[in-house]
């Protein structure tokens, strides 16, 4: 499988809706129980803070101002390359990287699969304006 490290034919299915565009990709099919915790190459670039990061952007009239939002889902392994990390999933309202609307973890790919296609199908479905204080009344932010 390393000949291939970094190939197309590797990256994890995703089912993604129409306006979100995918800024970056190197989300693997592999699951972190089944590498060698001595894979020190698997683990280093497939485990990495920066594993996919996808964003949408609306907009709004509010006031005969155009308002513009937009909305990011990033997917990291922190801490970075490390064993014993974790996947987190984060979505971000208007680069607020300091108070994410949404957060999840989990060492399962499968479960971080699921967590980012729900958001993407019901969280956020359809893509319209995000009003940031009924989202978080609504919402519980799990920490990761």
């Amino acid at each position: 499988m390393s000949a291939l490290r970094g190939s197309y034919q590797n990256l994890q299915p995703l089912r993604i809706p129409e306006g979100w565009t995918v800024v970056f990709n190197k989300f693997e099919d592999i699951n972190p129980e089944s590498v060698s915790k001595s894979d020190e190459d698997t683990w280093l670039f497939a485990f990495s803070e920066d594993i996919l990061y996808i964003r949408s952007e609306t907009s709004r009239k509010q006031n005969k101002q155009l308002e513009l939002q937009t909305l990011g889902i990033d997917l990291g392994w922190y801490p970075e390359g490390d064993p014993n990390g974790s996947f987190t999933l984060y979505a971000i309202l208007n680069e607020n990287w300091e108070s994410p609307l949404l957060t999840f973890s989990s060492r399962c790919k499968d479960d971080i699969v699921h967590t980012l296609e729900k958001w993407l199908f019901v969280e956020f479905m359809p893509r319209n304006f995000i009003n940031e204080e009924i989202f978080r009344k609504n919402h519980k932010v799990l920490k990761p």
